[in-house]
């Protein structure tokens, strides 16, 4: 048996993957794919994945692509320790929250992370400085879009709407875990799994007061960190550290 995984460490769905694999304490070959570095589009990686997204999972030949398919393959797979629910209103529940994490709090979070991480570092780059990093990318029609977005000055009411659109998602969260010590339930699932690089993203950030009066939320939070396998799939090098380095 052999698993590969094309990923990048500071990534929301790489991060989702890298969990689940941490939690059934698999073996796995590790392949870094730098979207800082525009690795996703090169020819030999557009090989593996034509939509030069990431992860993608190969798993004995066979290639699976999107976060969220990729872990319920994996627990498919890999059945111990369950991380679907048995039952199914559970298990809808545990689909629900995924969903979440993907159409609400992945989408919120983005322009927070472009507009307090990456702007910032941009803003310290002269002109031939992000002419050399957007030199890799092979899109180069798109360099005048890309170069004009990166070096704009922080959009404060984008990061506002985000913050609302995480509060909003959080205090729906919070309510749920009032009732309940995980997501979809009693046992920890994928959708605990699919919310966990959010929460890493908000305090790499520094905006953990999003979560603050949210008891419930706070006591899953400090759970969910405490896991041994959050902590070997925790990114072992930010997109700051990249961007930052421009030598």
């Amino acid at each position: 048996m052999t698993i590969t995984l094309y990923h990048y460490w500071d990534s929301f769905c790489s991060f989702k993957v890298r969990l689940c694999l941490e939690e059934k304490e698999l073996d796995w070959e590790s392949r870094n794919i730098n979207l800082m570095r525009f690795e996703n589009l090169a020819p030999g990686y557009l090989q593996v994945n034509p939509d030069g997204l990431v992860p993608t999972l190969v798993h004995d030949g066979a290639t699976i692509t999107e976060s969220s398919i990729i872990n319920e393959y994996l627990d498919g797979c890999f059945p111990a320790p369950p991380l679907r629910p048995a039952d199914e209103v559970a298990l809808a529940r545990m689909r629900y929250w995924v969903g979440v994490e993907e159409e609400q709090l992945f989408k919120a979070v983005r322009p927070v992370t472009l507009n307090l991480i990456m702007k910032k570092i941009f803003q310290t780059y002269s002109d031939a400085e992000m002419d050399a990093f957007l030199a890799a990318h092979p899109k180069q029609y798109a360099l005048g879009y890309l170069k004009k977005t990166f070096k704009e000055p922080p959009d404060a009411a984008a990061v506002e709407k985000g913050r609302r659109a995480l509060r909003s998602a959080f205090e729906a969260m919070d309510r749920e875990l009032q009732t309940r010590p995980w997501l979809a339930g009693d046992a920890y699932s994928l959708a605990d799994i699919a919310a966990a690089p959010v929460i890493d993203r908000i305090e790499a950030l520094n905006l953990d007061d999003l979560w603050d009066g949210l008891g419930a939320l706070q006591d899953w939070i400090a759970r969910l960190t405490a896991r041994p396998a959050y902590g070997r799939a925790m990114p072992k090098e930010r997109m700051g550290d990249v961007l930052g380095d421009n030598d």
